[in-house]
């Protein structure tokens, strides 16, 4: 029996208080990395901050009571890896491993203004992926609201940026063009997988991409001796806030209110990220930063209903509350043959 598209519900105020800390976090990650790498490698930065998340994660599954499944499951005579392993590996290789070295590779030949245009596809990407994929609608209202968030980040950005396009390297584009469409495929592989508990999976997804971040290192200059306790500091705050608690969080928004809902993140982000940097380190704020902030937040608020509106009838949700009963079931099933993904 195959397995049905579950319509996720309306975002209600809860879940538009997920987005706002997504938003958050994740926005910090720019100014944050900025600084980790003035004196350690992009690659340790990347394992760095993997290993912080998944450690903490884990430690906040195991005080919550919960753990991690067994890797293997026995299928008849058989041992094969759980399917809910699975599907940890293929957003934790998609969302996390691949991305993390894509975007600072690619960020050594094109501007970051460009960089920053290039992650606005993420949203786009994420919503025709969860059309097709996911069961998610793609009405006039929500492509309206989407392509309003797009043309903020263009103006956010500036004329500077799109100049790039044209001067940069083109493989390192494509580079940024495929991280962003590995965080759309890892956002709807996240909304397909079968229902976990959002810290048993964010452990797991971040357990596998850390290990997997590890044989870049073999490859990479380390120079430990150059290390400040300022670049150490940050990396250590991109583990815990942007990787790991982000992790969870972007799970359990997933699970409520949909794919599409919870990349709207990438439109705001830029702000946020713009914002912080003119307090951090005394960036100019310009004119355009505030029409860039009116057309985003109006392309959101068309893209979306009210915040107060009601959950649509008959939808699900598989948020920390429910889903950890559910997958012993369906693993039970999946190893007598009778459901599929």
């Amino acid at each position: 029996m195959a397995r049905k598209h579950i319509i996720p519900a309306e975002a209600t105020l809860f879940d538009w208080a997920l987005l706002a800390l997504i938003v958050a976090f994740g926005g910090s990650s720019f100014a944050f990395i900025r600084k980790a790498v003035e004196t350690a490698p992009p690659s340790v930065v990347a394992a760095g901050r993997l290993w912080v998340a998944a450690i903490l994660v884990y430690l906040l599954m195991r005080a919550a009571g919960r753990r991690l499944p067994p890797f293997f499951i026995r299928s008849g005579n058989n041992w094969r890896i759980r399917r809910s392993w699975i599907w940890m590996i293929a957003v934790g290789a998609s969302g996390n491993v691949l991305p993390f070295y894509l975007f600072p590779w690619a960020q050594q030949h094109v501007e970051s203004g460009l960089a920053g245009v290039y992650m606005a596809f993420m949203p786009i990407w994420t919503v025709g992926l969860a059309y097709f994929f996911a069961g998610e609608n793609l009405t006039a209202r929500k492509v309206g609201g989407f392509a309003l968030g797009f043309i903020g980040v263009l103006i956010l950005m500036g004329p500077e940026a799109l100049k790039g396009v044209m001067t940069s390297s083109f493989l390192a584009q494509a580079g940024l063009l495929l991280a962003t469409f590995l965080y759309g495929v890892s956002a709807v592989l996240s909304r397909r997988a079968p229902p976990i508990r959002p810290r048993v999976f964010a452990s797991g997804m971040l357990i596998v991409a850390a290990v997997m971040a590890i044989p870049a290192l073999v490859f990479t200059d380390l120079k430990q001796d150059e290390w400040s306790a300022a670049s150490l500091l940050s990396i250590v705050f991109l583990g815990v806030f942007p990787t790991g608690i982000n992790g969870v969080l972007i799970i359990m928004l997933i699970r409520r209110a949909g794919a599409g809902f919870m990349a709207l993140s990438n439109y705001i982000t830029p702000l946020w990220a713009v914002g912080l940097g003119a307090v951090m380190y005394h960036e100019r704020l310009d004119w355009n930063v505030l029409i860039a902030l009116a057309i985003i937040l109006t392309g959101v608020a068309v893209s979306q209903r009210s915040p107060f509106s009601r959950k649509h009838k008959g939808a699900v949700e598989t948020g920390d509350g429910l889903a950890g009963e559910l997958e012993p079931m369906i693993d039970r099933m999946d190893a007598k043959g009778q459901t599929k993904i």
